[in-house]
């Protein structure tokens, strides 16, 4: 068992793979992100605000900040399991590439992370199921996982970012079948694509949510009740995506 894989993973939790106390399901549950944006204000006449550090000099703990980035470069691969913070560095500037171990149908309806690469565990495809009348969602494992694994990253010490839909439906057997591979530079990402596609868009851009003040004052500038209604184009839609079902 690779070293990466050892010990408690988050807040004591747990788990177990053969016996041995490694990646426990729960260490992979998204949370919700909260983003500290390195402006203090973005406006459009002056009615939009970010939250303003209570410290000059305090760097966000998030990605590409320099502390933040060398933090994150020490900590991995021992510390296993990736916040999306954390990932997009181990992603965008310490060498690890972007596996997705879903089914090809969740990486192409769901969407995915550019530059990452789709190996999936298991496949699935849509059947028509005659006594519902509609069609559903079959699924096998797919046998040829290691392998093709292998194929494409023959060198074991490749690093390596895993990533599903929930960071728990596939990670934690991929990251098991891998470490039995060999592999030992593995890191598994906490809350998966979903949680990532809330923090970073389609071309790796950060998203604007969560930290944005309105002023619904007369005559803002702005999307409340009181507003002109010209603040529209800053609310990003994440606010109100849910992630699909694929059953």
């Amino acid at each position: 068992m690779s070293a990466a894989l050892k010990g408690s993973i988050a807040a004591g939790q747990r788990g177990r793979f053969h016996g041995s106390p490694v990646l426990g399901r729960k260490a992979f549950n998204g949370h919700a992100i909260t983003m500290a944006l390195p402006r203090k204000q973005l406006r459009r006449g002056g009615a939009l605000t970010v939250r303003a550090f209570e410290d000059e000099q305090e760097e966000p703990r998030e990605w590409p900040y320099p502390k933040f980035v060398q933090e994150v470069k020490e900590a991995f691969p021992e510390k296993a399991v990736a916040t999306v913070e954390e990932a997009r560095v181990l992603f965008s500037s310490d060498g690890y590439t972007y596996l997705d171990v879903r089914p090809r149908l969740e990486y192409e309806e769901a969407g995915r992370v550019k530059g990452s690469v789709n190996i999936p565990i298991m496949n699935a495809r849509r059947v028509w199921d005659p006594e519902q009348k509609k069609k559903v969602i079959e699924r096998e494992p797919n046998e040829n996982f290691s392998e093709q694994v292998k194929k494409r990253f023959p060198d074991t010490e490749t690093r390596l970012l895993i990533g599903c839909s929930d960071g728990k439906k596939y990670s934690i057997d991929a990251l098991q079948a891998l470490d039995e591979e060999g592999y030992t530079n593995m890191v598994g990402l906490r809350g998966g694509y979903y949680a990532w596609f809330k923090v970073f868009d389609n071309k790796l851009g950060r998203r604007m949510t969560g930290e944005y003040a309105e002023s619904f004052g007369h005559g803002a500038d702005s999307c409340g009740i009181h507003a002109s209604g010209a603040g529209f184009d800053r609310v990003d839609k994440i606010e109100s995506w849910a992630p699909p079902e694929f059953e």
